[in-house]
């Protein structure tokens, strides 16, 4: 599903367009000149069929990296098998790369998660072989900054690109449309955080929003960070769900 000239959204589950794996959050592929990069991997629940779509959409072109926002699963689930596939790392923070390199389902909740209803039995987090660092990242002519943005989990990323529509936010799960947020009932939320994170973000000029679940803003991103901001500063943050 293409979204605009130089990115491709490649997964998206039940809380989004229904393109892939029920529990897959949104998925991202960033491309320039011959190489693209993936953001956010999905549940790992059908990483095959996810691998496939990523490898028509690059036509002959070559997979740079792997990017991760967070270790929830429905995020990182497929990172271990897709940068095993395409022979590439996966970039994350510290923080995440610990959990995804021991595959660390308490860390993230999982089985809390899977006897809640939340995830179906069968569920996993993979260990991943090999994480990088947070650093920038040239796709092409494209260059990906990684941005920390703390709150919904520790050691959560965004990631910054100017792309040909305007500089854009892959946000994972720290904001979405309409000024939505997800604060979930989990050990590393952290709300100042949340807070600061949201506030560092509307300072970076985005004018496309692509988040980790639901709707896509091609223009006036910055807007609805700003939504975002006023609920957090009014005291009512509004909820994804």
């Amino acid at each position: 599903m293409d979204l605009t000239p130089d990115c491709a959204l490649v997964a998206s589950g039940r809380l989004g367009f229904g393109l892939s794996d029920p529990w897959d959050g949104h998925a991202y592929l960033v491309h320039s000149d011959g190489e693209a990069a993936l953001i956010d991997t999905g549940s790992g629940r059908d990483s095959a069929a996810l691998a496939e779509r990523i490898e028509e959409r690059l036509d002959g072109g070559r997979l740079v990296a792997v990017l991760v926002t967070h270790a929830h699963v429905d995020h990182a689930g497929g990172a271990a098998e897709l940068s095993e596939r395409f022979g590439v790392g996966v970039v994350v923070s510290p923080e995440v790369g610990a959990i995804l390199a021991a595959g660390d389902e308490e860390a993230i909740g999982l089985p809390g998660a899977i006897a809640d209803g939340i995830y179906p039995e069968g569920t996993r987090l993979r260990p991943v072989a090999r994480v990088l660092p947070s650093e920038e990242v040239r796709v092409g002519s494209l260059l990906i900054r990684p941005v920390p943005t703390p709150g919904h989990s520790a050691g959560h990323l965004a990631f910054v690109a100017d792309l040909a529509g305007g500089r854009a936010l892959f946000s994972g799960d720290l904001v979405f449309t309409r000024g939505r947020v997800a604060i979930l009932d989990l050990p590393d939320v952290d709300l100042d955080a949340y807070e600061r994170s949201l506030r560092s973000v509307a300072e970076l000029g985005i004018a496309q929003l692509f988040p980790g679940h639901g709707s896509i803003a091609v223009s006036d991103g910055a807007g609805h960070i700003a939504e975002a901001v006023d609920g957090f500063r009014a005291g009512r943050p509004r909820p994804l769900l």
